[in-house]
């Protein structure tokens, strides 16, 4: 059995301070380990907005080069990832008026089912993945960083600007939520 080494643990890892430094240094490289803490959190992020994987990718790549290239305005670089997610939810934003610009410039309207309809509706994963796109957004976002990247509360709650206590508010409601939607569906089946 390996014994873990100094490098296998997070605590070793630079802060994004560091990296953000090393950046405006001209180290490209330090960008992409910036780009490795944070990138499913800014695809979950974009894919809550788009509902499609692909065009969730797409717009995660362009928050990534239009932080890099706005890196010199911010402020605060120990904020990068609550700056990165502000990004990411305007850039979103922009996806989604010119999406709906195109529709209407359209002659007939798509017809598209969305991604949760196809065959596996009837599994409970799909289902969650309902009820999780149901919850507000801070809650949802909570909750994957959370749970799904396993962040640290710590981490996950500097992502959000919240306070230990109002992180963990955020998450009881996200979970009670969650508890009574499973709930009222259980009773409906019944």
């Amino acid at each position: 059995m390996d014994t873990p080494r100094s490098e296998d643990f997070e605590l070793d890892q630079p802060s994004d301070r560091e990296w953000i430094q090393a950046v405006r240094a001209g180290d490209r490289a330090a960008y992409g380990k910036l780009y490795d803490r944070y990138a499913p959190l800014i695809r979950a992020v974009c894919y809550d907005h788009t509902r499609n994987l692909a065009d969730a990718q797409d717009l995660a790549q362009d928050v990534f080069l239009r932080a890099y290239e706005r890196l010199d305005r911010l402020r605060q670089p120990d904020c990068f990832g609550r700056w990165l997610v502000a990004m990411a939810r305007h850039r979103c934003r922009e996806w989604r008026r010119q999406a709906a610009r195109n529709r209407r410039r359209q002659e007939h309207p798509r017809e598209t089912e969305e991604a949760t309809t196809g065959a596996d509706n009837d599994g409970e994963l799909a289902r969650l993945g309902i009820l999780l796109a149901g919850l507000p957004e801070q809650e949802r976002l909570a909750l994957h960083a959370f749970y799904l990247r396993e962040e640290s509360v710590e981490e996950a709650r500097r992502l959000f600007g919240l306070s230990r206590s109002g992180f963990y508010r955020v998450l009881e409601r996200a979970r009670a939520r969650l508890k009574k939607q499973l709930s009222d569906d259980r009773e409906s089946i019944q």
